[in-house]
């Protein structure tokens, strides 16, 4: 599956809105009993954005990654990152 980001109309199963469920889940160890702010254009657009920087880095930097693929038979393949730069 290749990574979504996510937009303002294409939130559902994406980086962003893994971001937005990460942020209410930690909301209380910061914020104590204060309540978890209801969803808001302006908060998706923070994860929207945060989302795309974040995956036209890693597509702009793909050279920094080494991965070793291997082949499992019967059609399946393993890559395993062995380096970062």
């Amino acid at each position: 599956m290749p990574l979504k980001p996510g937009t303002i109309n294409d939130f559902a199963s994406s980086m962003a809105a893994a971001m937005e469920t990460a942020f209410k889940q930690q909301w209380p160890y910061v914020m104590g009993n204060a309540p978890v702010p209801a969803t808001s254009e302006q908060m998706k657009l923070l994860f929207v954005a945060v989302a795309q920087g974040v995956v036209n880095h890693l597509k702009d930097q793909h050279a920094s990654f080494k991965v070793q693929v291997n082949d499992l038979g019967s059609g399946d393949y393993r890559g395993d990152v062995y380096e970062i730069q």
